[in-house]
């Protein structure tokens, strides 16, 4: 299973539609909303959180990563900006996507979803 963070209910839909051909994908808008997913459902194998999101992205993936460190972690941004090469760095995150969502989106998702199962 696939979860996406993002503030901007566009993506989200389109992300879903992209990755969701034979996958679950659920949508969360905020991290409250992203926590309470992950406490009703266990199986999660990549959180695809944006770097956008309003509060604190970054402490969003560390505390992901702390409470499962196997869940795949793969930020999101709309620029190339300091916050996105930040992410680049940081241990918990895994790979890297830019928006807008495209069906390139997809096998980066699954390869990891397969290493993830390996």
């Amino acid at each position: 299973m696939i979860l996406v963070v993002d503030h901007d209910p566009e993506v989200l839909e389109m992300a879903a539609k992209i990755l969701n051909r034979d996958r679950q994908v659920f949508l969360a808008t905020t991290a409250k909303q992203a926590f309470e997913i992950l406490a009703r459902l266990d199986g999660f194998s990549v959180v695809l959180v944006d770097l956008d999101l309003p509060g604190d992205p970054y402490a969003l993936i560390r505390k992901l990563h702390d409470l499962d460190p196997a869940l795949l972690v793969v930020a999101t941004s709309g620029a190339m900006t300091a916050s996105l090469r930040d992410a680049t760095d940081a241990p918990e995150v895994v790979a890297v996507l830019t928006k807008p969502v495209t069906p390139e989106w997809k096998p980066v998702v699954e390869r990891l979803r397969a290493q993830h199962h390996s």
